[in-house]
């Protein structure tokens, strides 16, 4: 049996194609910034404005000082019923810049995953990957979210 059609029947929830899978055996999974461990559950809020409205679209993760990653792969699974999200992909560098990976609609059927990637910049790393996952239409949907570095 090939390693690619193993892959697939141990992760047949996932939309990645087999070659991506076997991508990810040389990933690291990214800790969360102000959580704990590497992936985060979400439910999300109405957005709004002031600092009373706030959503939680926003999460980011910290990238290894050391790291010497060659792209960065945000996974969304679906928790919940078949939700379109607006979500975006960025990489935060030290020096305050920000370059945007993704920025669009993703549309997340029920318990699947999508995967969002991200570029770093020739002979720089970004300190962070942020993950914006939200909108009016996914309000109240679920997700678990996950962000990898790989070599």
């Amino acid at each position: 049996m090939s390693t690619a059609l193993l892959l697939a029947l141990l992760f047949p929830s996932s939309l990645a194609s087999p070659s991506t899978l076997l991508a990810q055996a040389n990933c690291t999974p990214l800790p969360v910034v102000g959580g704990s461990g590497t992936s985060v559950t979400k439910t999300v809020t109405p957005g709004g404005a002031g600092p009373f409205f706030r959503d939680n679209w926003n999460t980011d993760f910290a990238v290894p000082a050391d790291a010497t990653f060659r792209r960065y792969i945000a996974k969304i699974q679906s928790t919940s019923a078949n939700t379109t999200y607006q979500a975006g992909l960025n990489l935060k560098y030290s020096n305050g810049t920000v370059d945007e990976s993704f920025s669009g609609s993703v549309y997340l059927p029920s318990n699947l995953s999508k995967e969002l990637t991200g570029l770093p910049r020739r002979n720089s790393q970004p300190y962070q990957v942020n993950v914006n996952l939200g909108g009016i239409d996914a309000v109240g949907s679920s997700y678990i979210l996950t962000v990898l570095g790989c070599y």
